[in-house]
């Protein structure tokens, strides 16, 4: 996968919130099929069907950088595989409000932590021992309410200062 990225002014961080991310850029990118305008910083997001498969060292920019934003479909199973570690839901689903607009909902967020396992063999068998990384992704999707649009917003990020040793 190649990178997109442009350099950031000097301060500036992109770091949507959630209502922002359900609000603003899958709202308009898949609704209003309008382009991203986006100037003078890295176009945000970009396409990436496979990132449930993908381990974070893996993506454009690792590892200067510890956010990605992607676009994807959503899959009928979370539970995909790389050679070494699963993405695994935590937590329930949760409604993303827009607190401007009396609550109202614009999104529903899913949570996920990327866990390692330890490869027993060639054959790729794991063990039951679970090693949670200190990486995780957010999936936000569009209420049925909104769109039935079967495309999400991934934000994939690593926790500062866990607990957990990057492998």
């Amino acid at each position: 996968m190649k990178s997109k990225l442009r350099d950031l002014p000097v301060g500036f961080r992109f770091r949507p919130t959630d209502c922002e991310m359900s609000k603003y850029i899958l709202t308009k990118k898949f609704l209003e099929e309008q382009p991203m305008e986006v100037r003078n910083v890295r176009y945000v997001p970009e396409e990436c069907h496979d990132i449930f498969s993908k381990h974070p060292r893996d993506l454009p920019g690792y590892p200067r950088e510890t956010h990605w934003f992607f676009y994807c479909r959503k899959l009928d199973s979370h539970v995909t595989t790389n050679s070494h570690s699963i993405w695994k839901q935590i937590g329930e689903e949760t409604d993303v409000l827009d607190p401007k607009n009396n609550d109202a909902l614009v999104g529903i967020k899913h949570s996920f932590i990327l866990v390692d396992y330890e490869e027993e063999s060639d054959d790729i068998l794991f063990s039951d021992e679970e090693e949670p990384s200190n990486w995780f992704m957010d999936e936000i999707s569009l209420p049925l309410t909104v769109s039935e649009t079967d495309w999400v917003l991934c934000h994939v990020f690593r926790k500062p200062g866990s607990s957990f040793e990057e492998r």
